[in-house]
């Protein structure tokens, strides 16, 4: 499995560090979660001790973190010792952290903080730095992250062929009798044997369920002829995927059919709306006028699409009111549906990144699996 070099991050933080000198602000906050991992190489969920990385809008970032945690940044970060400064079990690390920010100048100046800080945490810096003017990062990093490189594409497209491999492998394995929640531990597992990675979920609907557009696996047990929906994906170094399939377990209805066929029109009508300069709301018109033309407009209920990367949830979201036009390597979901209270409901989702001429599919998922 390739990695992301350190160089890369370098320009990662470079980037950023334009972004916030463009805009007059001085340091970015930014405590663990996704932006922290984009941005230090460092894939960890927030927890109780502070582990704050300060971005300065010039020069070499600062960390600080608990003492017994120093040997893990070291190891993983691309910053060396020197960068690092450590707090023990007894100390205050926001005594730390204002002492950083007074010795840079930054203790009464613009200061964005990533939008994954908790309010706790917010508050405690604010307490500490009470001249500093603080802004949300969240446009900053948005920007920074939005448009990949061709290796977190190649990550993406390695992402989306498991699940959507992983997927089939699972209508390849169903049986009457046998619940959503079983399926769907079956899907965990089968797209985990081909990522070599855990599955981070695993939607299974069968029946009348499926018209719930994000329910969850019950105790539901699959009859023939019923409508299989199968929402999954997992990641390959952090990148993730999001892919969504429907099928019928046996032979589809002609109401099945109709409504299928319009979706899946509507998915394709949307992948070639969507190259770089159109804008989302475009992408998702393209998609919903369809199915509004075909009568059945009141029963797609969400937006057409989401960025994915890091997050199975980014920007750009594919949605009428998105008017920032669409960039080169963007990578984002096409996910248009109808759901039919108490009836059923079909999703086709692919994940696709957007060229010069329409988007390109990062994987190709094999629909109508019911004529396999």
């Amino acid at each position: 499995m390739s990695s992301i070099s350190n160089q890369e991050f370098h320009l990662r933080i470079e980037k950023t560090q334009k972004l916030l000198r463009d805009h007059s602000i001085q340091a970015l906050f930014c405590t663990l979660g996704t932006n922290f991992q984009y941005l230090l190489n460092v894939k960890s969920k927030p927890f109780e001790r502070l582990v704050l990385a300060i971005i300065k809008s010039n020069g070499t970032p600062h960390l600080i973190c608990p003492a017994f945690e120093l040997q893990n940044y070291i190891e993983n970060t691309p910053l060396s010792q020197v960068d690092i400064s450590i707090w023990e079990e007894t100390e205050d690390p926001f005594l730390l952290m204002k002492k950083i920010c007074i010795d840079n100048g930054i203790q009464d100046t613009n200061i964005a903080i990533s939008p994954q800080t908790s309010f706790t945490v917010f508050s405690k810096i604010k307490s500490v730095l009470p001249k500093a003017k603080f802004v949300d990062a969240l446009s900053i990093m948005e920007t920074v992250r939005i448009v990949k490189t061709d290796q977190e594409i190649e990550f993406l497209k390695k992402a989306s062929h498991f699940s959507a491999r992983g997927i089939e492998a699972a209508f390849d394995q169903l049986s009457i009798g046998i619940t959503e929640k079983e399926a769907s531990a079956l899907v965990e597992k089968e797209i985990s044997l081909l990522s070599g990675e855990p599955t981070l979920f695993a939607l299974v609907q069968f029946g009348a369920n499926s018209s719930n557009p994000h329910g969850s696996p019950s105790n539901k047990k699959l009859k023939r002829d019923e409508v299989v929906l199968i929402d999954a994906g997992t990641s390959y170094n952090g990148y993730v995927a999001d892919i969504t399939n429907t099928t019928v377990f046996g032979h589809p209805n002609e109401k099945f059919l109709e409504i299928y066929n319009i979706v899946e029109e509507a998915n394709y009508r949307a992948r070639e709306a969507g190259g770089v300069g159109i804008l989302p709301s475009q992408v998702d018109a393209a998609a919903r006028d369809y199915i509004l033309e075909k009568g059945y407009g009141q029963y797609f209920t969400h937006r057409t699409g989401h960025g994915i990367g890091l997050d199975v949830h980014e920007a750009p979201y594919i949605i009428q009111t998105n008017l920032v036009p669409l960039g080169l390597k963007s990578t984002f979901t096409i996910e248009p549906g109808i759901y039919i209270p108490g009836k059923f409901g079909v999703r086709i989702e692919d994940d696709v990144v957007a060229r010069n001429n329409g988007c390109e599919q990062l994987s190709s998922p094999i629909r109508r699996y019911w004529e396999k």
